[in-house]
């Protein structure tokens, strides 16, 4: 394996464990106030939207390797075209469905913003008093 591959892997590995922490601390803590859960929101609609591009990226080059004869079957012998139809389906799917999840966040992530700005204001409205 060369080393740009490691690294991408190391990416994809450490895009899960962060997400895996970032649910292992949402159990643990819960939200705070509704600015936090704004930000959050923020965040996550921008994994959605690069989860998407990565997984149009990773589906392009698997059908470059497909194109240039670099696939083969494994020991199961099943055809190479019926293992590459499906990774073509399911990867299709999964890049709809993440274009889904991001549109929505970016809903939630709006309806959201709402309450922080209105915690953010009432916050503010004391200190203008002093």
């Amino acid at each position: 394996m060369s080393e740009s591959t490691e690294n991408l892997e190391q990416f994809a590995e450490g895009a899960a464990r962060s997400l895996v922490e970032l649910v292992q601390e949402l159990q643990d803590r819960g939200i705070q106030y509704p600015g936090e859960a704004h930000r959050i929101y923020s965040y996550l609609t921008r994994v959605a939207g690069e989860l998407r591009t990565a997984l149009d990226l990773v589906g392009t080059s698997v059908q470059g390797l497909h194109d240039r004869g670099l696939l083969m079957s494994d020991y199961r012998g099943e055809p190479l075209d019926e293992v590459f139809e499906r990774f073509s389906q399911a990867s299709g799917r999964a890049r709809d469905l993440a274009g889904d999840l991001h549109g929505n966040l970016s809903k939630a992530y709006s309806a959201v913003g709402s309450v922080a700005y209105k915690e953010t204001l009432e916050e503010q409205e004391p200190a203008a008093g002093i």
